[in-house]
């Protein structure tokens, strides 16, 4: 018995690394059946995904002093020449079936500025694409080129994703046609920037300048999103991309196509999310809700009797979290129809019916609390908002303090000297700037004709950037 016991551990030892080999080989298979299905999906959806390249030219000003073409302009108070030069650009779109014919979905910002549009399929061939419609409150833009028989992505349901789903992002970062990257749905609802419409979906697929107007699909292939934006303080992908849903993406381009622009509804009121304090001080017990902050007179809410630090709950009787769904909901809802609000005011819920209005650029350029566009926009023609957490996560600004120029008005003192939306203001002839109300006392202190300095972090230039101004002599 002794002599067996050698032979019998060398066949334990033998049996024991057949099982190891044969589990190792089982995992390689199960490996492999995944990196199968995700080459046999971007093989589906890459023929239709499309790279766009567009050319234009913009009449700017130059963004500093140092620029001018004459020293002495800014002493003596000479006007800029106006500067033209060209604008080309790149990025992506996604063919798609709709309503019997082929259009081809992308971001607005991605052809605003485009006097010629070229589109190039995978497969080399290349054609001009004219302008259906754009919707710069969405971010998106249909196009359209003379060709049949195009390769589509089938259109799925971004309502049903689900928050760790595997997603695959195809586009054109940096010039790289036809770029395949994959990730997971990171969240879904993610709001936007104060005057935009819907939410994102965040991904961690990797995301670059170019990838705009691409798609995201699920893993059946279906295309659940365009993608749009990034937060990067680097320019380039850093783990957080952001995509349109595709049910919102369908919503504008049936109004693009049969209108050529997009009719939501409105309801007239100034709104923000439910801070914990403040719901905790109404007898809530949580912050779902959107709180009234502002009821603009003769507007639809107002008509119907919607009253300042009223919550809203629910829309139609489904309920509203936060005011990305409120806003969602209502700018899906045309103009004209009535809606049915349930508000809480005074610790009782209260049905109100509304009929909406519609939104358009002079209702948006006066929908600010704090008054109408003049007021808001002051002497210089820009538009600044509180840097909050959320604003600052979404945007990398997380280290920076500041004010968020959210509008610009065309022509204004901001415009001539190259402010954009997006730039964070964070000092005044080198004083910080750490809320409205400094901005504001700031630029109060200035003279009408004064020259002054702003301390600007640039978006486009990644950079910090000191602009000259001259205060407007009204």
């Amino acid at each position: 018995m002794r002599s067996l016991k050698p032979s019998l551990l060398m066949l334990c030892l033998v049996a024991g690394t057949g099982v190891a080999a044969a589990y190792e080989s089982e995992n390689v298979r199960q490996l492999q059946m995944m990196s199968d299905g995700f080459a046999e999906i971007a093989a589906a959806v890459k023929p239709g995904v499309v790279a766009i390249a567009t050319e234009g030219k913009v009449a700017r000003e130059s963004r500093s002093p140092r620029f001018r073409s004459n020293p002495w302009e800014e002493f003596f108070g000479l006007p800029n020449r106006p500067q033209e030069r060209r604008r080309d650009g790149q990025g992506s779109g996604v063919i798609v079936n709709f309503r019997g014919d082929q259009y081809i979905i992308t971001n607005n910002h991605v052809v605003r500025h485009a006097e010629a549009i070229r589109v190039e399929l995978s497969d080399s061939r290349f054609f001009e694409a004219e302008v259906v419609g754009r919707d710069s409150l969405s971010d998106i833009a249909v196009l359209k080129i003379e060709a049949q028989d195009l390769p589509a992505v089938q259109l799925g349901d971004s309502n049903a994703l689900r928050e760790g789903e595997w997603v695959l992002a195809i586009g054109s970062p940096m010039g790289f046609a036809h770029s395949v990257t994959t990730g997971i749905v990171s969240a879904v609802g993610r709001g936007r920037f104060a005057r935009e419409y819907g939410s994102f979906i965040q991904t961690d697929a990797a995301i670059n300048p170019g990838n705009s107007g691409g798609a995201m699909v699920n893993l059946r292939g279906d295309l659940v999103g365009i993608n749009t934006a990034i937060v990067s303080r680097s320019g380039g992908y850093m783990g957080i991309g952001f995509a349109i849903p595709v049910n919102l993406v369908q919503d504008v381009m049936a109004q693009l196509v049969e209108y050529g622009e997009v009719r939501r509804g409105l309801l007239g009121i100034g709104i923000g999310d439910l801070e914990p304090l403040v719901a905790e001080a109404m007898g809530l017990d949580n912050t779902h809700g959107v709180l009234v902050e502002r009821v603009f007179k003769g507007k639809a809410a107002d008509k119907a009797g919607v009253k300042v630090d009223d919550i809203v709950l629910a829309v139609d009787g489904l309920a509203v979290r936060n005011s990305t769904e409120l806003k969602s909901r209502i700018g899906r809802t045309a103009p004209g129809v009535e809606v049915e609000l349930l508000v809480l005011r005074n610790g009782k819920e209260k049905h109100i019916d509304v009929e909406l209005g519609q939104l358009d650029e002079e209702v948006l350029a006066a929908g600010n609390p704090r008054g109408g566009d003049e007021e808001v926009q002051g002497p210089l023609g820009v538009r600044v908002e509180e840097l909050t957490d959320e604003l600052a996560r979404r945007l990398g600004y997380e280290d920076e303090r500041g004010v968020l120029v959210s509008r610009v008005a065309p022509g204004s003192e901001a415009d001539r000297r190259g402010l954009d939306r997006g730039d964070l203001i964070q000092a005044i002839n080198r004083i910080e700037v750490g809320s409205v109300d400094d901005y504001e006392d700031l630029l109060a202190a200035i003279e009408p004709g004064d020259a002054f300095m702003m301390r600007v972090w640039s978006r486009d230039n990644n950079s910090s950037e000191l602009v000259g101004m001259r205060m407007p002599v009204h």
